[in-house]
């Protein structure tokens, strides 16, 4: 009787120790690999971007696509991150860059420029407001927030310093160049990176040849950022020459350059006529 009542008290604690069953929805979603084709992120830009615009009022009617596309990008550690190739990091922050500026120009929409979001009096731009919410991830160290300049400035200028990253970002404005319909991947990121400087280069919005003059007339951005085009061809002119088509090409080589204004009216597709 003692022993069978022993066996089954024995029994009992054994059942009990057994480790419950584990559910899909008990994974980490930082455990869950990370899509390195940022398919969620080209379908939202398959979806509005059109031509050198993009549609914030239909994003702004259904966000669930960036915004699970967001959440995947925060859920990466810089562990994991650090653990990928370099042109998966490059892709990752592009997108990042690009993804964070859309959610920031939506969110606030309807808006004329994405720079009436900055402070009042000029006291903060809305490219330094950090938003974003990526621990671990900030360039000095901190475990603040990052702001859209802490990506551009602290990540994708320092790091891989490369300037074509200029014709990849867009900050939500006319002048920027204009977004690609997809998303950048580390598989095809060479030939995305020199096909979007070639077209920024080409783009007459952004950056024109005047006969009359024998004028170039060029993106600010080759002047806020001349530094960088400096190292990678030597020069302002050095670089639009590597990118233009050759007839372009030919009358750089001694035309007068200079800059036009940048417009930082928001990239919105054009009302319905």
């Amino acid at each position: 009787m003692i022993a069978t009542l022993l066996l089954s008290l024995a029994l009992a604690g054994s059942s009990c120790s057994e480790p419950s069953a584990v559910t899909p929805t008990d994974t980490p979603e930082a455990a869950v690999a990370f899509d390195q084709t940022h398919a969620l992120w080209s379908e939202v830009l398959a979806a509005h971007v059109q031509g050198d615009r993009f549609d914030y009022a239909k994003l702004k009617k259904d966000a669930a696509k960036l915004d699970a596309y967001l959440d995947a990008l925060r859920a990466v550690t810089p562990q994991e991150l650090a653990a990928w190739s370099k042109d998966e990091r490059f892709a990752f922050w592009i997108n990042a860059y690009n993804a964070f500026t859309i959610k920031k120009a939506v969110s606030s929409y309807p808006l004329k420029s994405i720079r009436d979001l900055d402070r009042a009096f000029g006291l903060k731009s809305v490219f330094d407001d950090e938003f974003i919410a990526m621990p671990g991830h900030h360039p000095d160290g901190k475990d603040d927030k990052l702001s859209l300049n802490d990506i551009e400035n602290g990540i994708l200028r320092p790091v891989f310093k490369d300037a074509r990253v200029h014709a990849a970002i867009n900050c939500a404005s006319y002048s920027c160049p204009a977004l690609l319909g997809r998303a950048f991947a580390a598989k095809d990121l060479e030939a995305q990176l020199d096909a979007r400087m070639k077209a920024f280069v080409a783009d007459p919005k952004r950056n024109r040849w005047s006969a009359d003059e024998r004028r170039f007339e060029h993106s600010e951005i080759f002047d806020w950022f001349e530094g960088d085009f400096e190292r990678d061809a030597g020069s302002v002119r050095a670089y639009l020459i590597r990118y233009a088509a050759p007839e372009l090409a030919a009358k750089l080589k001694d035309a007068k350059l200079s800059s036009i204004d940048y417009d930082w009216s928001l990239n919105d597709v054009e009302p319905a006529k």
